[in-house]
């Protein structure tokens, strides 16, 4: 008797937890730009725009900075409610300037370097570490989880390749070797475009590799793509848990919302907790297909590339008011969190609008402030009593760790990321750490810049040196390694390495370098990367020559 009263009572007290376990909704989207968001964007004027940026702009004529800022108020009501609403950090770095190094980071919290990641390729050689992915903590607090949308942070499923070629006649498939220098040469082979195109039909550029798989690694539930991107419509790179999706004709914003309303609705049916990540394709290129009409109506300028951009944006603040309407039916708002984010520093220019990274300079893939600092805020009716505007140095690391702790967990002792807890519940000013470093190539192939190259997108970008950053509260150290002679049009005799620092919080656009004002500041932050680089292994694939350059 005494055994079936203990059971009852841990019963009792599981329901309990569960009840007042928030739920979360984390949405990411794809290299978008700080101030692509409108509450990010509010009080910019044409002066804090990158310079840099405008000329490109201007140039083009396809529309004005004014024409941009006035869709960008258009674009996201919902989701600049939530941020006021809720605790939105102006202070936050992305782990990573490029997507699949920061995506790992995410799900470990771990910084990527400490593995030997520092880009694209590296991540997709690595992948997740046993245990490593922090849904794997909810899980165990009870939670149901999905992941939906884009994952690329680990291997394509090779396995698939020799059953497909044996198909072809390729006399002892088994033999071929399989891996990721693989996909491009055998996509080129003119001799077997038969087995290509079947491959890439029945989802081989967006599967998972077992180990790395969402369904290995703490969810219950996937649907999405193991690539770079997703096309808007007619995509065959998706998946559902182990099995290819099909053809995916519809647009895929709204297609990512069903699937996760309808996970949603099953853990409320089932009286569970859920954490759903919702990685969107948006605004990830390509973005030249059309939003649909219901997204576009808000925006005519009659600038066709900015009103589809920004309707794509759009779409997306609209998706997500659909599943707070849905939440608030089933009475599951007021617990409910929220996250916002984006993966990198926005991929401006181009297709990319205005006011793009604003107030900083760059774009994806570079050093500057650009690349990493992205929007971030929480929202939860139940825990966020006041709206919090915060300023501590924070970073992506952080987000899952956040909710760890407001699902009762702990923290594990040993990763980077930090609950920000107390800071999203109480508007603490407590520091949450006192710097943040990460090496990575410094390279202008992933916004306007490349228009600056000498040499294609995947060529310049193997020849971009590497550097790093290390930022405290305040300043920013930047280290760019020598750039090669004819590179880039603007340095035709190349550029020595070089030092930079910068009072960010007072010169967001990184103006005026104060190398020669600031040698104290500076010999202390070249300090903190020696002592933190020296743990970071070499790259899983990345040029050595280049890693070389910055861990000197």
């Amino acid at each position: 008797m005494k055994r079936y009263l203990q059971l009852f009572s841990l019963l009792c007290s599981g329901a309990a937890l569960y009840a007042s376990q928030p739920n979360v909704i984390f949405v990411m989207l794809d290299d978008f730009g700080y101030s692509q968001l409108e509450t990010y964007a509010r009080g910019l004027t044409i002066d804090d725009l990158d310079p840099a940026l405008l000329k490109h702009v201007a140039q083009r004529e396809e529309y004005t900075p004014e024409q941009a800022f006035e869709a960008v108020r258009k674009a996201s009501p919902t989701l600049s409610r939530l941020a006021d609403e809720g605790a939105r950090f102006d202070n936050a770095y992305a782990s990573s300037n490029l997507c699949a190094p920061a995506r790992l980071s995410i799900a470990t919290g771990v910084l990527q370097n400490r593995w030997g990641v520092y880009r694209n390729i590296d991540t997709e050689a690595h992948g997740l570490k046993a245990n490593s992915h922090l849904a794997e903590q909810l899980h165990a607090l009870g939670y149901s989880t999905a992941h939906i949308g884009k994952w690329h942070v680990g291997s394509r499923n090779y396995e698939m390749v020799p059953n497909y070629l044996k198909a072809a006649g390729v006399e002892d498939p088994e033999s071929v070797k399989v891996d990721d220098s693989w996909s491009e040469t055998y996509y080129n082979n003119k001799d077997h475009q038969a087995v290509s195109k079947k491959l890439k039909a029945e989802g081989f550029e967006g599967s998972v590799a077992p180990k790395d798989h969402p369904l290995n690694n703490g969810f219950d539930y996937y649907f999405g793509y193991n690539q770079w991107e997703s096309p808007f419509y007619n995509a065959t790179n998706i998946w559902r848990n182990f099995d290819h999706a099909g053809l995916i004709k519809d647009y895929n914003t709204d297609v990512f919302t069903d699937e996760a309303l309808n996970f949603i609705e099953q853990s409320l049916d089932a009286a569970k907790p859920f954490y759903v990540q919702l990685h969107y394709h948006t605004v990830h290129s390509p973005l030249k297909p059309k939003a649909p009409d219901k997204y576009q109506k808000p925006f005519d300028s009659g600038a066709q590339i900015l009103d589809n951009f920004y309707a794509h944006v759009y779409a997306v603040d609209q998706n997500v008011q659909r599943l707070l309407d849905y939440l608030e039916e089933r009475g599951a708002a007021d617990n409910t969190i929220v996250v916002f984010t984006s993966d990198n520093g926005g991929s401006v220019g181009n297709l990319s609008c205005l006011p793009g990274n604003a107030p900083y300079r760059g774009h994806k893939g570079m050093l500057l402030l650009g690349g990493f600092r992205v929007p971030l805020f929480f929202h939860w009716p139940r825990g966020i009593q006041e709206p919090q505007q915060l300023n501590q140095l924070v970073s992506t690391m952080d987000i899952i760790p956040t909710v760890i702790t407001a699902a009762g967990g702990k923290v594990p002792a040993d990763i980077d990321g930090k609950s920000l807890l107390p800071q999203i519940t109480t508007g603490s000013t407590e520091p949450v750490r006192d710097h943040f470093a990460v090496g990575g190539i410094h390279a202008r192939v992933w916004g306007f810049h490349g228009a600056s190259s000498f040499f294609t997108h995947n060529v310049s970008r193997e020849k971009a040196p590497a550097g790093y950053i290390v930022a405290d509260n305040r300043y920013i150290l930047r280290y760019v390694g020598p750039i090669m002679p004819d590179l880039y049009k603007d340095a035709t005799e190349g550029l020595p390495e070089s030092f930079e620092i910068y009072d960010y919080i007072n010169d967001p656009m990184e103006k005026n370098n104060l190398i020669h004002q600031l040698p104290e500041k500076t010999a202390q932050l070249k300090a903190i990367w020696k002592k933190e680089s020296a743990a970071f292994p070499a790259p899983m694939k990345w040029d050595l020559s280049r890693w070389e350059m910055m861990m000197k």
